[in-house]
């Protein structure tokens, strides 16, 4: 990507906390059209963990300089990468990059997985 785009992650107090993230950390992030609440939701995935929380999408609620995740919903297919920038108490704040930056053995059946037992 040749501009950087930044988004924010929230909700992690529903999933595992912030707690499961770091400073440089590199998360998946997957579209969730089957979000109830909205059907351009982007789930923050960390492989063997599952989700971690989602972009936010309020405009209002997003910080200045970060994209919501309906911004930049159709830059992708299905699954992009980023990296954690900052931290924190209640908001992360990320870098997507490209998947060939990133070796990722077998992540096509880890989210084909991951998303029938979401379904389930």
């Amino acid at each position: 990507m040749s501009t950087k785009l930044f988004a924010a992650m929230y909700g992690m107090d529903h999933f595992h906390g912030v707690q499961a993230l770091h400073v440089g950390d590199t998360v998946y992030l997957v579209k969730d059209p089957d979000n109830r609440l909205d059907h351009q939701a982007i789930k923050v995935v960390i492989p063997p963990i599952g989700a971690v929380g989602y972009i936010v999408n309020d405009p209002l609620v997003v910080p200045h300089g970060c994209w919501t995740g309906t911004a930049f919903y159709d830059v992708f297919h299905q699954l992009t990468c980023a990296k954690v920038r900052f931290m924190m108490r209640d908001m992360v704040i990320m870098e997507l990059i490209e998947m060939s930056q990133i070796p990722v053995p077998q992540m096509d059946s880890f989210i084909t997985g991951w998303q029938s037992r979401e379904k389930a």
